[in-house]
């Protein structure tokens, strides 16, 4: 259900980003560039992560799901960005800061399916091995397969 909006064209593991401004600037490009984002995508994520902030905290990982509105999302897609710091960025909830190097950019068309996309995600990451394996994948290619395989499991 989910798998179809993983590519190995949407994964970086090692963006040099020194805040939250310089990594949306760097995947928002991309994801343009590959036609997956509309223009106004990066503005959108900075306004949605300053209204709704996406920062998880699991036992053995800190992860962030930045996200905007649909209509900056050309095709769905998921969008794993991995930076070589890690960046403060606060809490989904009660907003208090945190620090991740992981990062999920959801590309949600519809709505209605964010729930949904969420609760996979979450349930994923409550995995340790998943996690394990998440923070273990040191290439594009790996890190695709292992993402589609989970959520290919998830989604049945």
């Amino acid at each position: 259900m989910y798998e179809s909006m993983f590519n190995k064209e949407l994964v970086n593991l090692s963006i040099n980003a020194s805040s939250s401004d310089e990594l949306f600037d760097f995947v928002g490009k991309d994801a343009q560039s590959k036609g997956f984002a509309n223009s106004g995508y990066i503005e959108g994520l900075k306004k949605r992560e300053a209204a709704y902030p996406t920062g998880l905290i699991f036992p053995n990982l800190q992860l962030a799901l930045p996200h905007v509105d649909p209509e900056f999302v050309a095709k769905p897609f998921i969008y794993t960005a991995r930076t070589t710091n890690s960046l403060e960025w606060l809490q989904m909830g009660d907003e208090k800061p945190m620090r991740t190097s992981n990062f999920l950019f959801l590309g949600i068309k519809e709505p209605s399916k964010q729930v949904g996309l969420l609760a996979a995600i979450i349930a994923a990451f409550k995995d340790e091995d998943f996690i394990k394996a998440f923070l273990a994948a040191d290439t594009n290619e790996a890190m695709e397969k292992l993402l589609v395989n989970k959520f290919t499991q998830v989604a049945a």
